[in-house]
C-alpha cells in the first residue's frame, strides 16, 4: 500500500454535534441482538437503540427448540413446539420487551422457523447429542411433535437416497427434501399453512412488526405467500435466502412477497477487503461486477451474519474479530446507498460449535449486571455499540441521494459523497492519509460521526474542498446534521 500525502491537515477540537435526524422505521438500520435474553433486549431497546437512531431489532427465533447437548447456537433454530419457553424468557418477559421496544421507538423483528422443525432422525452429529427434549418441557421423536405434528405433515421427498438435500440447484429437493437432517414441513399442507399462520398472528397480536422467514429458500414461494396472506399479518418481511451471487428466475416470486438477504454483498465485500484493494469499490468496479445483487427496493444487507461469521457457506465473513477492517466494512456499507441494511451484535466464540456464554446451571448469561452493558469484555462483543459503528448508523440516517464526488488513491483509500448531505472517507492503509478533498457539502465546520472522543472537527470550505488528516485503517463521516454546535 503506498502512502499519498496532501497539503492540509483537519483542526482537532472538543466541541458537540447536532442530533441525528431519523428516517422511517420501515428503512432504518437494524440490529441483530444474536441470542440475547428478553430482558436484556427490552433495556438494550430503552438506554441505547432508541437513542442512539436504530430502527428496529431483529431477536433469536421466540420458540421452544430441541435441547441438544452442549447447547449449541443452532439448537436455537430447531423448533419442538410454538411455546416461548426458552433460555432467552418466557411468553410474558417476550412480551413486555415487545411493549418495552415499541415505547423506545423501536419495532421488533422475529427470526421465525417456517421450513422445518427439529432433527428427525435423532442421530449423533459431532459433538451434539441429540436429546429428544424441548426447552418447555416437551419430548419429541422422528417427525413426531405431539398435538402439533406428525409424520404426514412433512415432506418425505424420495429425490434421494436418505430424503437430505444433495444436489442444490435442483429446487424440487432443495424445497422437499430434507435440510441437514432437520424435519421438513409440507407447506402445502392446509394443516401446516394454518399452524404456522396462526404462529405469526400470535406475534403480531404482541406487537411484533416484523419476520425473518429463516431458510425461506426452501420452502415454495407460493407457501409462503399463502401462509403470510393467511396469517393477515402486516409489516416487514426478510426471507433468508442464498442466491450464490445469481438471481435465478426463481428468485422472483420470493422478490415479490418481500425483502431478501443479500448475501453477495457480503461474499463481495469480504473478497475486496481480504483479497483486492477498496479501489475494486469503483462505482462501476469489479464489486458491482462481480456478482448480481438483490434490486436495491428489496435487498437486506450486512456485512456478516450469524452464520457466515462462523463461516458457513465459504470463507468466513468479515467480523468483529478482524478489529479495524470489519469497523471499516461496516462503515462503508452503511454508507453506500444500497437496500436496507442490518448491524450484527455477536457474543464472543472460539468454534462453529459454541453457543452463547451461559453459567453452570446452562442458563444465558446476562448482558446487563449491576454495572450496566458487559460489552466488549470478553463474553457479549456488542459491535453496535462500537462508536464508529453507532456513528456510522448517525450518518445513515442523516444522508439521502446518490454517490457524487467519488475519490480513490487507486489502491486502499477511497472517497465519497451522499451528494449536499453527507460525505464519507475510508482510509485503508497502513499509512497517515493527509488532504483535502472535493465534496458537495455547504461550508463549514462538521464533527466527525465516527470519532469516539468528542468533535473531530473537520473544515468544508467555500469550494466544498473538505480537509483533513486521518490515520491508518481509520475513517470519517461527516453530514448536515453533524455540524458544530454554536
Amino acid at each position: 500500500m503506498k502512502q499519498l500525502i496532501f497539503p492540509l491537515a483537519a483542526l482537532v477540537i472538543g466541541l458537540g454535534c447536532t442530533s441525528p435526524a431519523s428516517v422511517p422505521s420501515h428503512e432504518g438500520v437494524i440490529v441483530h441482538l444474536f441470542e440475547w435474553r428478553w430482558d436484556d433486549v427490552a433495556r438494550e431497546c430503552e438506554e441505547y437503540l432508541g437513542p442512539n437512531g436504530f430502527a428496529a431489532v431483529q431477536v433469536t427465533p421466540p420458540v421452544e427448540n430441541h435441547i441438544v447437548e452442549g447447547r449449541p447456537w443452532w439448537e436455537s433454530y430447531q423448533p419442538v413446539s410454538y411455546g416461548f419457553e426458552t433460555r432467552r424468557g418466557n411468553r410474558a418477559s417476550f412480551e413486555s420487551m415487545v411493549a418495552r421496544c415499541d415505547a423506545a421507538g423501536v419495532d421488533v423483528i422475529v427470526d421465525v422457523v417456517l421450513n422445518h422443525m427439529a432433527d428427525a432422525d435423532l442421530e449423533h452429529e459431532g459433538d451434539a447429542v441429540f436429546t429428544g427434549r424441548g426447552t418447555g418441557g416437551s419430548s419429541f421423536g422422528p417427525w413426531d411433535y405431539p398435538e402439533i405434528y406428525d409424520h404426514d405433515d412433512f415432506h418425505h421427498c424420495g429425490l434421494t437416497e436418505n430424503n437430505h438435500i444433495w444436489d442444490w440447484e435442483d429446487r424440487a429437493q432443495v424445497t422437499e427434501c430434507e435440510l441437514l437432517g432437520l424435519s421438513d414441513l409440507d407447506t402445502s399442507s392446509p394443516k401446516v399453512r394454518s399452524t404456522l399462520a396462526a404462529y405469526l398472528k400470535d406475534l403480531a397480536s404482541m406487537g411484533v412488526t416484523g419476520f425473518r422467514l429463516d431458510a425461506a429458500r426452501h420452502i415454495a414461494a407460493e407457501d409462503i405467500d399463502a401462509i403470510l396472506t393467511e396469517s393477515g399479518t402486516e409489516g416487514y418481511v426478510v426471507q433468508e435466502i442464498i442466491t450464490g451471487g445469481r438471481t435465478e428466475p426463481w428468485l422472483d416470486s420470493y422478490l415479490a412477497l418481500g425483502n431478501v438477504t443479500d448475501f453477495a454483498w457480503t461474499e463481495a465485500i469480504g473478497e475486496v477487503l481480504r483479497h483486492r484493494t477498496w479501489a475494486h469499490l469503483k462505482p462501476g468496479g469489479w464489486f458491482w461486477t462481480s456478482r448480481q445483487y438483490i434490486p436495491d427496493a428489496q435487498a437486506l444487507v450486512f456485512v456478516d451474519n450469524h452464520d457466515r461469521q462462523r463461516g458457513h457457506g465459504g470463507e468466513a465473513a468479515i467480523n468483529f474479530k478482524d478489529g479495524a477492517l470489519y469497523e471499516l466494512a461496516q462503515i462503508f456499507t452503511l454508507a453506500w446507498p444500497h437496500g436496507r441494511k442490518r448491524v450484527m451484535s455477536s457474543y464472543a466464540f472460539d468454534t462453529d460449535f459454541q453457543g452463547p456464554p451461559m453459567d453452570d446451571s446452562e442458563a444465558i448469561v446476562p448482558v446487563y449486571g449491576e454495572d450496566g452493558p458487559d460489552c466488549g469484555k470478553g463474553t457479549w462483543v456488542c459491535e453496535h455499540r462500537w462508536p464508529s459503528i453507532a456513528g456510522a448508523v448517525a450518518f445513515y440516517n442523516a444522508v439521502e441521494g446518490p454517490v457524487t464526488d467519488w475519490w480513490t488513491d487507486g489502491e486502499d483509500a477511497i472517497a465519497f459523497g451522499r451528494g449536499s448531505t453527507g460525505f464519507v472517507l475510508i482510509n485503508g492503509t497502513d499509512a497517515v492519509l493527509d488532504g483535502r478533498w472535493q465534496t458537495s457539502l455547504p461550508e463549514g465546520a462538521y464533527c466527525n460521526r465516527l470519532n469516539s472522543d468528542g468533535c473531530m472537527a473537520v473544515e468544508v470550505d467555500a469550494e466544498g474542498r473538505l480537509a483533513a488528516r486521518l490515520p491508518a485503517m481509520s475513517a470519517l463521516a461527516v453530514d448536515v446534521a453533524s455540524t458544530q454546535s454554536p
